[in-house]
């Protein structure tokens, strides 16, 4: 089943609240709403719209914040175990090398 099929099944009885429409998500249609985002298409063929990506992103949000704990949402700052302890980072500069005139 594709993600459009799943989405239009949800929606095949419209929810009269979106704590309805979040609570009837499985979390296989989060996993590959999520999915769709991140690529910015439903499938090989379609790129989506500035506004259905909004309205993916909602749903996305609204899910995680019903379903997830905070430290596991979407965009949640690192631990501090998986930060680095080192403060002696260097920036390394990348230059693109001369090209031999081949003429």
């Amino acid at each position: 089943m594709t993600l459009e099929q799943a989405l239009f099944d949800l929606l095949d009885t419209p929810p009269d609240t979106i704590e309805e429409l979040i609570c009837r998500m499985s979390p296989e249609i989060y996993e590959r709403l999520k999915e769709a985002v991140s690529l910015g298409r439903f499938n090989e063929q379609e790129r989506m719209g500035k506004e259905q990506l909004g309205q993916c992103m909602q749903l996305l949000i609204l899910y995680e914040a019903h379903h997830l704990e905070s430290h596991e949402r979407t965009g949640s700052p690192l631990q501090a175990d998986c930060q680095s302890e080192r403060a002696d980072w260097q920036t390394i500069r990348l230059m693109k090398a001369p090209q031999e005139n081949k003429h």
